[in-house]
């Protein structure tokens, strides 16, 4: 559908189909994408965009193009379109498959019945969807078919290319007798290869056009094209001859569009990306008719229905891995990009141990210095040490600890670890996060460090994470443990080494750990508290320790056994405080 002036074509006429030519014998194709109209009401979704509005399309047409059920719909099996005249003005329909049917090579067939009328100009035709050479002629349209209400029962197959177009009287194209086109069901399709575009109805051949191998001026039919169906009134091809003036309504039906290609798309997999052990998950990719579909996952996980089928149902075992499936037909074969499937653990008991190493004595961290910064790793008695030199801390220096799936942390959001820093140089700046599957931290509640104790010696830190107040941050959802040092725009240029051991996540607050409480009760008093405070226990008090809000230790006491005990704060700042009973368990001090 083109602005028309004039209908200057180079063309074959074909007065009778015992003339032409039969299609040729096809090789093997699939049927790539369909629609049947199975569904009544409106056209399907997933394959059926609209194009609208009026303003007369480029060629003076009277129609405005509408979404509304009075001019397209969808009943037993069949889709319509109307033209509506309501008032003196003219609505239509104009379906196109844009991003939901785009393809490159093929056979692309319309079984329909075209409608009647003079000033009707319905069309089954084809339109770049990338525009890769520029816009109308320059890349390209292909009209399947064209028919105009006064010139009954002659249909027309053309191209527009850059070279080949109306406005410079280089069109190419081809007409058929169709007398019945209007009372009866017709198939019209092309063929389309590297080389050659053949133009149909009912397997009769009456049009080809070919590759000259030159430019894209002359074939730009080398990129991915989408189908249009539509009824136009008047406009300059249309309407040359008039509208007849009793006409109010123009009825297209369409039976079936059907492509086939000789290549298979490629399936994409559509399902649930994070999953928990024992969950019940959905994978599947687009149908394909006469396909069998070959599924592939890790051990462990159990197929409930739907095997071979495009659709398939799975109970999810222990570990993360790939979900895959190859596609086969009569024809062809061809696999989908697999997709990762992440398993949620939860952490069992109270605390979950980071260690340095695997049973392999594999380092299970990883160093990524960035460019112009160097940083070793090595491992020694569940020491995990670094040794640095950086000079671009632009750079952000870090080293990460990936877990096996993701952790669920929403009862162990405590990080807990003890550092040591080279004495004389120590890092500028150190920075601990918890990154989610998303590759997000919680950034209202970073745990920086950026004062070290001097003497070389371990201390002790600890830090509770929170999930973000608006949903950003997955705590239940954590892939790695990521540690800065020397970073940003705070960071400092600088070489030393730093020390991590007894790293762990464990619950916060007693708040994850009802069985510690309700067997192990204990007690801090008073609280808020500005001069004393008693920590009371069911079990001896070996250690207890006290860390500012920043992560910070601030304090540490060992109590001979003793099951209460008594400390001084009266020289605390004012603030939030955590005290850690035991390296196991804490709870929150406010000092006034």
């Amino acid at each position: 559908m083109v602005i028309r002036l004039s209908f200057v074509i180079l063309i074959a006429i074909v007065l009778g189909y015992g003339y032409s030519v039969k299609a040729q014998e096809s090789p093997c194709q699939d049927l790539i994408w369909a629609d049947e109209f199975e569904a009544d009401g409106a056209p399907d979704a997933q394959k059926w965009d609209y194009d609208l509005g009026g303003g007369g399309w480029g060629n003076n047409e009277l129609q405005t193009y509408t979404n509304k059920r009075t001019n397209s719909w969808v009943k037993d099996g069949r889709l319509y379109l109307k033209a509506l005249k309501t008032d003196g003005n003219w609505t239509s329909a104009r379906l196109v498959t844009r991003g939901k049917g785009d393809w490159l090579y093929g056979r692309i067939e319309v079984r329909a019945k075209l409608p009647m009328g003079k000033g009707t100009w319905p069309a089954i035709w084809m339109l770049p969807t990338d525009w890769s050479y520029g816009g109308w002629p320059a890349s390209g349209e292909i009209d399947i078919m064209e028919h105009v209400g006064y010139d009954p029962g002659v249909v027309h197959g053309t191209i527009h290319t850059e070279a080949y177009n109306h406005s410079i009287g280089t069109q190419k194209g081809a007409s058929i007798d169709v007398k019945d086109a209007m009372a009866n069901f017709h198939v019209y399709a092309i063929e389309w290869d590297e080389d050659l575009i053949r133009w149909y109805v009912d397997d009769v051949l009456y049009f080809s056009f070919n590759n000259e191998h030159r430019t894209y001026k002359e074939w730009p039919f080398d990129q991915r094209f989408h189908l249009l169906l539509n009824i136009a009134v008047g406009g300059n091809w249309g309407g040359a001859e008039g509208i007849d003036p009793g006409l109010t309504e123009a009825l297209m039906e369409v039976d079936y569009v059907r492509v086939y290609g000789k290549q298979l798309p490629t399936p994409v997999i559509q399902g649930k990306a994070v999953l928990r052990p024992g969950d019940e998950a959905t994978f599947s990719v687009g149908e394909l008719s006469g396909a069998v579909y070959d599924w592939s996952w890790p051990d462990g996980v159990e197929p409930i229905q739907g095997e071979g089928t495009h659709e398939v149902k799975v109970r999810w075992g222990d570990h993360s891995g790939e979900v895959g499936v190859e596609l086969r037909t009569s024809c062809n074969a061809v696999k989908a990009s697999p997709v990762w499937v992440s398993v949620i653990h939860q952490p069992e008991g109270n605390q979950l141990e980071i260690t340095p190493v695997d049973e392999a004595n594999q380092l299970l961290w990883e160093a990524l210095a960035g460019t112009g910064n160097t940083l070793n790793l090595t491992a020694e008695d569940d020491v995990l040490r670094g040794v640095f030199e950086v000079n671009a801390p632009s750079e952000n220096p870090h080293v990460d600890y990936l877990f096996e799936g993701l952790m669920d942390l929403t009862a162990h959001a405590e990080l807990a670890f003890d550092l040591q820093v080279d004495a004389d140089n120590p890092p500028s700046n150190m920075r601990f996060d918890l990154v989610d599957v998303n590759g997000q931290v919680n950034a209202a509640g970073l745990f920086k460090l950026d004062v070290f104790e001097s003497d070389g010696e371990f201390h002790s830190y600890l830090h509770v994470f929170e999930p973000g107040v608006d949903h950003s941050f997955l705590l239940d959802q954590i892939a790695q443990i990521r540690v800065y040092f020397n970073y940003g725009i705070f960071g400092k240029k600088g070489s030393g080494q730093f020390q991590l051991k007894n790293l762990r996540l464990q619950a916060a607050n007693s708040t994850a750990a009802p069985e510690w409480k309700e067997q192990q009760a204990w007690k801090i008093y008073p609280n808020p508290a500005n001069d004393w405070v008693i920590v009371d226990s069911e079990e001896d008090i070996q250690k207890i320790e006290v860390f500012s809000s920043a992560g910070v230790r601030v304090k540490t006491f060992q109590p001979a056994s003793a099951r209460s005990f008594q400390f001084q704060v009266n020289d605390f700042t004012a603030g939030v405080y955590l005290i850690s009973l035991n390296q196991r368990f804490t709870k929150v001090l406010s000092v006034q």
